[in-house]
């Protein structure tokens, strides 16, 4: 009895929300309290409130299986040191749910403006500026990453299945390969 209770256990694991890895559209839509805001083939979204803050919540799909999810921030900053604000809580939030990070860098491309913390949020902007933070569990990697380009600045948390991260590379690799 006690054995069927541990597996019972496992099976209600989520790794991304009310999600497991490998999940088909169907049944990670039926995990939603709601109708999703995009559908497309290889993707649903959603609009969801994280830490008081708009986020849009993404699914992504490769032949029908769920490989990878996260959340991308919505709101946007006039005075753009307000993403590096907004990293560092979540940041917090999430070492507090994962543990320790794996990784956690702080990466200048360019020092224009290393040496002014006031322009700090406009290196990330242009690309100058990369913040990563990363954590595992036994089935998921979380990277929290606030970039940015041209700019504007992507601020973000992505879940991928460990073990369906490579199989998606490859067929990713292999569509790309075949159109050229």
């Amino acid at each position: 009895m006690k054995k069927n209770a541990s597996i019972l256990l496992l099976k209600t694991k989520h790794d991304f929300r009310g999600t497991t890895w490998g999940m088909n559209k169907t049944q990670v839509k039926a995990t939603e309290k709601k109708k999703p805001y995009i559908e497309e083939n290889n993707m649903l979204s959603y609009q969801v409130e994280v830490d008081k803050k708009d986020f849009a919540c993404v699914y992504w799909f490769l032949k029908n299986k769920l490989y990878g999810s996260g959340y991308l921030i919505k709101e946007t900053h006039t005075n753009k040191n307000d993403y590096i604000n907004d990293y560092e809580e979540l940041k917090e939030t999430l070492t507090k749910k994962y543990g320790k990070p794996k990784m956690n860098r702080v990466i200048w491309k360019n020092d224009l403006y290393k040496s002014n913390e006031q322009n700090w949020g406009l290196a990330i902007s242009m690309g100058h500026l990369v913040y990563r933070t990363q954590w595992e569990t036994s089935t998921t990697i979380i990277s929290l990453d606030l970039i940015g380009d041209n700019s504007d600045i992507t601020f973000g948390i992505r879940y991928d299945s460990k073990e369906l991260k490579e199989w998606a590379k490859q067929i990713e690799e292999k569509k790309t390969l075949k159109s050229l």
